[in-house]
């Protein structure tokens, strides 16, 4: 009986220290913020309209909560420990709407959620056709644009694609070069839109 007793005590003693291995094993979760470089104010516009991005579309294929990777070929790659800190839609909205203000020195650019009451002089709707991330080699992007002028509703479209290549292989380099080339085409955006705020009645 005495043996039995052993035989099961060391089980459990060996269930546990495999349990404790597989915890210590997995890696924790990472969470990573897209953002742009700094920059100082390079436009002055006659008047500071009030600017709204509206929700912006992703494609399925990184609408989620994990980064997605690309390799060689064909291979995709979903990591459960390498996550966006907040939704890809609302990042690259905020990125824009951060972007914009700093270039064109704007004291309200507001990118979607926000106050469904805000009366906007301009209205962006962005669409983001491409976000590839390819580790230590490239984050591309292709966005198709609209800036509309609220009061006569003159418009300026834009297909922006911009590619910027990461310092390094990680993941941290990866997502900055991704802001990198958001922003860039953040610049031609707000281009279009002090195009249309001088040319406003």
């Amino acid at each position: 009986m005495k043996g039995i007793h052993r035989m099961i005590r060391a089980a459990l003693a060996g269930l546990v220290l495999l349990l404790l291995a597989a915890c210590a094993s997995t890696p924790p979760d990472q969470f990573y913020r897209l953002g742009a470089p700094g920059l100082a104010a390079t436009a002055v516009l006659r008047q500071s309209p009030v600017v709204l991005i509206a929700a912006v579309s992703v494609p399925d294929l990184v609408d989620r909560p994990q980064i997605v990777t690309l390799g060689p070929g064909s291979r995709v790659q979903v990591s459960d420990q390498l996550r966006w800190a907040e939704p890809l839609k609302l990042a690259v909205g905020r990125l824009l709407a951060e972007r914009l203000g700093a270039r064109l020195g704007l004291a309200q650019v507001w990118a979607y959620p926000a106050e469904p009451g805000i009366d906007a002089q301009f209205r962006i709707n962005v669409a983001l056709q491409r976000f590839d991330s390819e580790a230590g080699v490239a984050a591309s992007s292709t966005l198709l644009w609209t800036v509309r002028r609220m009061g006569d509703g003159q418009t300026r479209s834009g297909r922006s694609e911009a590619r910027a290549v990461p310092a390094d292989a990680s993941i941290g380099a990866l997502v900055e070069a991704h802001g990198q080339a958001l922003a860039r085409a953040g610049d031609e955006i707000a281009a279009a839109l002090a195009q249309l705020n001088a040319s406003a009645p």
